[in-house]
């Protein structure tokens, strides 16, 4: 009798063991599924001024040219949740904390297609005029100008707070009550060198 009764308590412990396996893999999929859909996109307009200069001796300017440019950027934030760990994720009963990774750039696009000279303010001189390699230098300057500001920009909150409203909206509907949300921290995009080589 009592070995009859060890093997059902190790049958049940087993039955349990397999349940909460399955539901820590019903919920990191869920996890991976949501956050898909958990990106944020932001439109950034940049009016970019160009000047170039025609000097004499180094010292005396001799004429110069002015452009004034419209651009626009379009930047998609999110996390790439093939970087969560089986650690990153820790259930107990009904409750559950996550370590998510660091909101990135998944997608940076600066079209030249949506880069605009102003005709009205173009300036330019007798003795200097803006080139085509002017103004793709102008664009390229422009470009990492876009680049370095975004951390200050408000995208990694605000992607971890419409994040953060999924995560919570989801894991509740999945019977948690107890939910504990966290990001890594890590840079929110790449360092690029877009200037020429010298």
């Amino acid at each position: 009798m009592m070995r009859k009764v060890n093997i059902l308590l190790l049958l049940l412990g087993c039955v349990i063991l397999l349940s909460c396996k399955d539901k820590r893999y019903f919920t990191v999929a869920k996890i991976k599924d949501a956050a898909k859909l958990a990106t944020t996109e932001t439109v950034i307009e940049k009016i970019v001024i160009g000047n170039k200069k025609k000097m004499v001796l180094k010292f005396f300017t001799l004429d110069q040219a002015r452009i004034v440019c419209y651009s626009e950027a379009r930047i998609k934030a999110g996390i790439d949740l093939k970087k969560l760990s089986k650690e990153d994720v820790k259930i107990s009963g009904k409750q559950i904390d996550i370590m998510l990774p660091a909101v990135e750039v998944i997608n940076f696009s600066y079209p030249f297609s949506r880069f605009r000279i102003d005709s009205t303010l173009l300036d330019n001189g007798l003795f200097a005029r803006i080139s085509i390699s002017d103004m793709e230098e102008f664009y390229r300057m422009a470009e990492l100008e876009i680049r370095a500001q975004l951390p200050y920009m408000g995208i990694t909150e605000s992607t971890e707070s419409k994040t953060r409203q999924m995560m919570e909206s989801l894991l509740r509907s999945l019977g948690y009550a107890e939910i504990y949300i966290h990001f890594r921290k890590g840079p929110l995009i790449a360092k690029v060198n877009l200037t020429d080589p010298k």
